[in-house]
């Protein structure tokens, strides 16, 4: 296990990171599954890319890279602006994933902001 994963402040963001470019990866293979196209076959990978995107970024952060820890930040910064979007939406199905999906969301960026700010990869070792 990684000395970065020991770290509560650092172990939260990397790894409900990995969890959303998993997850990301899942929505993209199911894209395919859904729309075969040309179109869907496009999202599919642009999904895929940044899902997989993410898990790089989450695995470079447990080898103490202090810049995947700003990329991080920022993709969690971008994840709350989507769901955030997706909370004025009047269909019901996507306001209510995005109250559930909204915490996992808020305790990525709270954690990831607070471990660069605290230069939690700094402590580590």
């Amino acid at each position: 296990m990684s000395d970065v994963l020991r770290r509560p402040l650092l172990a939260v963001p990397v790894l409900l990171t990995a969890v959303a470019g998993l997850a990301i990866v899942g929505i993209g293979l199911g894209t395919v599954a859904a729309n075969a196209r040309t179109f869907g076959l496009g999202v599919a990978a642009v999904l895929v890319g940044y899902g997989l995107m993410l898990l790089l970024v989450a695995w470079a952060v447990t080898k103490r890279q202090h810049w995947a820890l700003g990329l991080v930040v920022a993709s969690s910064l971008l994840h709350l602006l989507v769901v955030g979007s997706f909370l004025t939406t009047a269909d019901r199905a996507q306001f209510v994933g995005s109250l559930l999906v909204l915490p996992v969301v808020l305790a990525t960026v709270v954690t990831a902001v607070l471990a660069v700010g605290r230069r939690e990869l700094d402590r580590v070792g």
